[in-house]
């Protein structure tokens, strides 16, 4: 079974630190906008992203999978 919900963007870090203990395709942390993808979610992974500032991106999500 897998599921998603939407977050706030303030509780952005606290999921993509709880994201590093969990294997990739159980627990993901994405949003729509980074980079040069505008239209596509993209996954973020807590070593490389727990430092960015995520203002300039519109839609957070947690994808889930059992």
């Amino acid at each position: 079974m897998n599921f998603d919900f939407s977050i706030y963007r303030l509780l952005t870090r606290p999921f993509l630190w709880l994201s590093q203990f969990f294997y990739d395709k159980n627990f993901v942390v994405v949003c729509k906008g980074y980079g040069d993808d505008w239209k596509l979610y993209t996954g973020l992974d807590w070593g490389e992203d727990k430092d960015n500032d995520f203002c300039e991106y519109e839609d957070f999500r947690v994808w889930v999978g059992v």
